[in-house]
């Protein structure tokens, strides 16, 4: 009887060590930006001519460029005028022209603004416009949903991907991208 009680104890205890070690590896620790992932910069991949809605070069300054790429890993995606992957929040409303994303979160993620029309490749310029934010720069959106960049991600870096389930690459449609999301998203 006394041994049954110690094998049952061991058994009770190996279990508990189990699930607690399963518990650990099933936490959503990727809730925040995971590690820095960076593929290498593709070339355009443009499935339509080179589209632009600006007409002259006062329209569209410098650092307004939107492009739609294959990547290898992350598959389509769109990138700013640095090579910066773009990402769409969930909680934002893409028929409602204001942004949910401010504040702190602002400052983890950078809305992409602009000072005149965007030029784009391999985008429908249909889909790109710009809304007001709170502090008076105008956001680009795409299929209405305002566009961010995870602050200092460098060129061809995702990360942030399925961060907090809220934050995805955007595809050049405006829809979210649901490559390499982490564990806890899928």
């Amino acid at each position: 009887m006394r041994r049954s009680r110690l094998t049952m104890l061991v058994v009770i205890a190996a279990l508990v060590v189990g699930a607690a070690m399963w518990w650990q590896a099933a936490e959503p620790a990727s809730l925040t930006a995971q590690a820095p992932v960076t593929e290498s910069l593709p070339g355009p991949r443009v499935s339509q001519p080179v589209t632009s809605r600006a007409t002259t070069p006062a329209d569209a300054p410098p650092g307004t460029r939107l492009t739609a790429v294959y990547m290898t890993r992350m598959g389509q995606a769109v990138l700013d005028e640095t090579g910066a992957v773009l990402f769409r929040y969930e909680r934002d409303n893409p028929h409602k022209a204001r942004s949910a994303c401010l504040g702190d979160c602002a400052a983890v993620w950078t809305p992409v603004t602009t000072t005149g029309t965007p030029l784009v490749t391999g985008i429908d310029p249909d889909l790109v416009d710009t809304i007001k934010r709170p502090e008076g720069a105008e956001q680009v959106t795409l299929a209405g949903w305002p566009l961010y960049k995870f602050a200092n991600a460098r060129p061809g870096e995702w990360t942030g991907q399925g961060t907090d389930h809220v934050w995805f690459v955007v595809q050049p449609d405006g829809r979210r991208n649901l490559n390499c999301l982490p564990a806890p998203v899928q």
